[in-house]
């Protein structure tokens, strides 16, 4: 018998998510700690449990800046698996993003959001040239999650 700390088997630690940072953009990484405090009775004799804090470990990022490790994150601040998705996130101008292009994923930056339209405008640039897209269903934030795209030259 192992007496070994070892994670439960469905643990949140180690999931792929994106958070903001103070610029506005996601930044990926990975949940690292889970923050949860104890529950509470309310006058009824509930019990109710606070929400739950996220602490994200941010990949390296030339250029960016990332939010601090010590920065907590509700459920609701996070895009990834188990938490928000692209769809329901404000994309600012120069924030890095994933979409299938001609078959292959590819990495774009966002120049526009119409969030009433729920379309973004981003430039990619294969082989030099600039291509514009607008579809935020088919956008992604984390490499390896693109869906496709409806781009137009």
């Amino acid at each position: 018998m192992s007496t070994g700390k070892r994670l439960a088997k469905r643990s949140i630690i180690g999931t792929r998510v994106c958070a903001p940072g103070e610029d506005g953009k996601y930044y990926s990484g990975v949940i690292h700690a889970v923050k949860t405090p104890a529950s509470s009775a309310s006058e009824s004799g509930l019990s109710i449990t606070p929400k739950t804090r996220y602490s994200v470990r941010f990949d390296t990022v030339p250029g960016g800046r990332p939010p601090s490790p010590s920065t907590e994150y509700s459920d609701r601040d996070l895009i990834g698996p188990g938490f928000g998705s692209v769809t329901g996130a404000r994309l600012v101008p120069g924030q890095k993003v994933y979409l299938t292009y001609n078959g292959r994923e590819i990495q774009a930056e966002v120049t526009q959001h119409r969030e009433h339209l729920d379309e973004v405008d981003v430039v990619i640039a294969p082989n030099g040239q600039e291509t514009f897209c607008n579809v935020i269903e088919e956008t992604n934030t984390d490499m390896s999650r693109s869906k496709g795209s409806n781009c137009r030259r």
